[in-house]
């Protein structure tokens, strides 16, 4: 049993210290910019197979952009990911995704360009996407949590009895 609950602290001294920092880094930089990098979930196989379905990709805006560089660009609505191919004479740029056969109908302007990939994180997204839900919230971000700050007390109450019991002796 004392086996069982040390993997258990262990997992979740993991998961707190390590993985949620980079969830909450996510959730952060996916609706604003934090040491100017934006995160995007990549929902489409157009840069497979570079970048898989359900990575997250971290953007960073440059002062320029080539021909070969990964961006993330509003088109509408929507945020896209793609590769440029192509600079044009009148500043503007031709983008394609990887697994595209053709270039993008429209040429992106600077202006819409969100940033450039600085580096991704492969299958995070489809975690981000979950964790969005309430299904997924409460089970993989509270949940864990709770449970490691209830040992921690558990320890911090046996820690207390011990030091009780030594000074009674």
């Amino acid at each position: 049993m004392k086996m069982l609950v040390k993997i258990i602290k262990g997992f979740l001294t993991i998961a707190v210290l390590i993985i949620l920092p980079i969830v909450v880094f996510t959730f952060i930089t996916s609706k604003t910019t934090a040491f100017g990098i934006q995160s995007f979930v990549v929902l489409t196989g157009s840069m497979q197979p570079t970048i898989p379905v359900g990575s997250v990709i971290y953007a960073q805006k440059q002062t320029s952009y080539g021909k070969g560089d990964v961006v993330a660009f509003k088109s509408g609505d929507v945020n896209v990911t793609h590769r440029i191919v192509n600079v044009n004479e009148d500043g503007s740029f031709a983008t394609r995704g990887d697994a595209n056969n053709a270039a993008d109908s429209k040429s992106i302007a600077y202006k819409d360009i969100l940033g450039k990939q600085a580096f991704f994180l492969p299958y995070l997204g489809k975690a981000i996407v979950f964790l969005k839900t309430p299904i997924g919230f409460f089970p993989i971000i509270i949940f864990p949590i709770a449970v490691f700050i209830v040992l921690e007390l558990w320890n911090l109450k046996k820690e207390i009895e011990k030091e009780i019991r030594r000074k009674i002796q």
